[in-house]
């Protein structure tokens, strides 16, 4: 049997070593830096360094982030901590959608335990070089030098090699990009570091009123914005008033050189269906792109327009709504491709102004004055008040193949300064013909788990059955890629944020040419989105395969068909400010009159309370205006409310706050139940129905949430109430102020 060396013990080494071994042909050894497995998931719930934080959730859902042999419904997510609100409702078989960051080790770990014995995987293991050298009749082996937790090294040889090491294996310093006057006066951290403010602002610094400098302009650089902004909105609504005083003023100048659209986790399917579906159902659907040609690299006007067109459709509008700096220019030459952050809070944090967004790029720190300057069209502006910088500027893949030795990375026509393409292969990615006894899994930019199993596929056939490499790709020509590294370096508009993004077209590509069976059922042939599951090979557990793919139906037609999921889009764009006017009609004129004022949603974390449920998402409600009766009379009023998400039922309910802590959760006001699709389309709008006894007097509510893909621009809610104490209705229309704050 032949030897392989699989370095890395992340999802792509893990399922490189399982499909390697399935095959009966290779004797196999995984060898991780690391103590546990999991690569920039190898964490636990409490786990405090690492590139991510526990509670962080994956990008996309657990269909995109999962292989086609373990149905993530088979894997124990429960929560081990006592202590811990938002995932104790996570009962076995019970996955979220979007599973946390430690959830994502559980699965590799239960993944390793099902395909990988014991004995094929080294821990806390080290390789130091891997070169290659020609031994009997002409026959290649690697040597690979190995360094154990003793520190004590060893060398091996191997017939072939597989670097599964991690494409983003190490943040990418932005020091020298951005000069600085002095040294140590503002904290500074990349954006992998942040966890909380309390690390953010240690010791004793009291940052109220200051500037927390965010800088980058990719997928990170907006999630690591909204999650910093979500524990100053936690903290501004905190039930600890420490906590209220420390942070109060702070605020995120987030600074991108270039237009970011803010796509959340849930996405409306088709334009005015008022459905809402995981975000990759909506971006890999397979009935929105029949043909098979695959497509990378550089993007044509006309190409870059019609993606501007399509995420504009998605979000709402141009976002010219909340900032400037986040509309893209006009159509033509001058307007760079389309550049996302994943995320659920961003937009609506800039929105609230929590963000502010500024055109342009840092050019230089003052930690004297803490200010700091950036430059946009040859013009600069300033930040005043920096109290903290957070780079968001990216990872980089060096340091997961500095082991090569100088001759194979000249072969790799490796180049150590570009951070986006590295290596020049072929083959998908995953190969060159120079070295056909090496494999590059996963060193593509992307978070898709799927094409890291169809890339272990590809290899495993290759290497046991010696057949020539399938026709070179056009986008994947020596000239053309080294032309692309070169427009990278120059930051070209031209260049899409993932290069290499198509994950439709490489799937069914990889399918294609290796003859794998389809597995589509219960789907109909290019329905749905993919996964390694619609395609077997015959090693397949088909059981685990036919599980994931029932799964995935289920989830897709609760989404189309039963509407699942609109209440978390609708409780996520009531986030913000909200001009209301309200109309009371009474019998009692007393009773009666208009009230003129605003109303915020404001995220916090989840809290606790007598009920003992478990919510994922929270917002508190404040509301003031001013009440003029039908008789003349005027007051002011003010109320809160507390609104709540359950994934797991997938409800929306309101509650109650203490009479003597208005920040604090009470008891239950209502359960908002929605109505169908077909209902909700039929009055162009989600629409949410509840009741509730108070007393003698009996509540009935209605919201009108007339959605626009995922905005929310104005709505309605309605209370009835009858009975022996009050006989009234209250119609209150909710609008989106025009917008404040700071612009570039």
């Amino acid at each position: 049997m032949k030897r392989v060396c699989i370095i890395g013990a992340g999802p792509a080494g893990l399922v490189t070593a399982k499909t390697l071994l399935q095959t009966g042909q290779f004797a196999v050894k995984v060898y991780e830096k690391n103590a546990r497995i999991g690569g920039i998931w190898a964490l636990g719930e409490d786990t405090r360094d690492g590139f991510l934080a526990p509670q962080t959730p994956t990008n996309l859902s657990r269909f995109t982030v999962g292989f086609g042999d373990l149905d993530w419904n088979e894997v124990d997510l429960g929560s081990k901590l006592s202590d811990n609100t938002t995932n104790s409702n996570v009962k076995f078989g019970q996955v979220p959608t979007f599973p946390k960051a430690w959830q994502a080790n559980r699965y590799l770990e239960e993944y390793r335990k099902r395909y990988i014995p014991d004995d094929v995987l080294s821990l806390s293991t080290e390789i130091v070089r891997a070169s290659r050298c020609m031994k009997e009749q002409d026959t290649p082996l690697w040597q690979i030098e190995i360094k154990g937790d003793q520190g004590r090294g060893h060398v091996e040889e191997f017939d072939y090699l597989v670097v599964a090491s991690g494409f983003f294996s190490a943040p990418q310093s932005p020091q020298q990009a951005v000069p600085a006057t002095s040294v140590g006066k503002i904290q500074t951290m990349h954006s992998s570091q942040f966890r909380t403010l309390e690390g953010l602002f240690p010791g004793e610094q009291k940052p109220a009123g200051k500037s927390i400098l965010l800088v980058g302009g990719g997928n990170s650089a907006g999630e690591t914005a909204a999650a910093v902004a979500m524990q100053l909105s936690d903290a501004a609504w905190s039930l600890d008033t420490s906590r209220q005083k420390r942070y109060e003023g702070c605020r995120i100048v987030h600074v991108t050189p270039r237009p970011l659209y803010g796509l959340p986790p849930y996405q409306q399917y088709e334009k005015d269906s008022l459905t809402y579906v995981p975000i990759d159902f909506k971006l890999y659907d397979f009935s929105k792109r029949p043909q098979m040609n695959s497509y990378a690299g550089r993007q044509a006007p006309e190409i870059r327009d019609m993606v501007h067109g399509a995420l504009q459709a998605m979000v709402g509008g141009d976002q010219s709504d909340l900032s400037e700096a986040l509309s893209s220019p006009p159509n033509g030459e001058g307007r760079g491709t389309v550049y996302v952050t994943l995320s659920e809070t961003y937009s609506e944090f800039v929105r609230s102004c929590l963000i502010e967004v500024k055109a342009g790029r840092v050019v230089a720190i003052d930690h004297e004055t803490g200010s700091a300057t950036a430059e946009h069209d040859d013009m600069r502006s300033s930040v005043e008040t920096v109290g903290a910088v957070i780079y968001a500027t990216g990872y980089t893949p060096s340091t997961a193949l500095g082991f090569l030795a100088d001759d194979i990375k000249d072969t790799l026509m490796y180049d150590p300064d570009s951070v986006r393409l590295p290596l020049i292969l072929e083959q998908w990615q995953s190969m060159t013909k120079c070295l056909p006894d090496a494999a590059f899994i996963g060193f593509y930019e992307g978070p898709y788990w799927p094409m890291m199993e169809m890339q272990a596929r590809l290899t495993a056939g290759y290497w046991t059955t010696g057949k020539d490499f399938a026709p070179q790709r056009q986008y994947e020509s020596t000239q053309g890629l080294l032309e692309l590294r070169e427009a990278m370096q120059a930051k070209a508009l031209d260049v899409p944020q993932y290069w290499f993004g198509d994950y439709i077209g490489y799937v069914e590509d990889i399918a294609v040419h290796l003859k794998l069976m389809s597995n589509d059922s219960p789907f109909k042939s290019w329905e749905g989105c993919p996964s390694p599951a619609r395609y077997l090979s015959a090693t397949t557990d088909e059981a685990q395969a036919n599980a994931v793919m029932a799964d995935l139906y289920k989830v897709w037609h609760a989404c189309v068909d039963d509407g699942r999921f609109v209440a978390r889009a609708c409780l996520r764009a009531m986030h913000g400010d909200w001009n209301i006017s309200r109309k009371i009609e009474s019998e009692d004129p007393a009773f009666s009159g208009t009230l003129k004022g605003q109303a915020s949603f404001h995220p916090r974390f989840p809290t606790k309370d007598r009920s003992g449920k478990a919510f994922d998402l929270e917002y508190l409600y404040v509301e003031s205006g001013t009440f003029v009766s039908a008789s003349g009379m005027t007051m002011t009023a003010r109320r809160r409310y507390v609104y709540r998400y359950s994934e797991s039922e997938d409800s929306l309910s309101v509650w109650f706050v203490k009479p003597d802590n208005d920040l604090e959760v009470d008891y239950l006001f209502h359960d908002l139940s929605f109505v169908t699709p077909a209902e909700a389309r039929k009055a162009r709008a989600c629409v949410a129905k509840a009741d509730h006894l108070c007393v003698d007097d009996m509540y009935w509510t209605k919201y009108t949430l007339p959605m626009e893909a995922i905005v929310l621009r104005n709505f309605e809610v309605q209370h009835k109430v009858r009975g022996p104490q009050k006989d009234y209705i209250a119609t209150t229309q909710y609008s989106r102020p025009a917008r404040l704050g700071p612009q570039p």
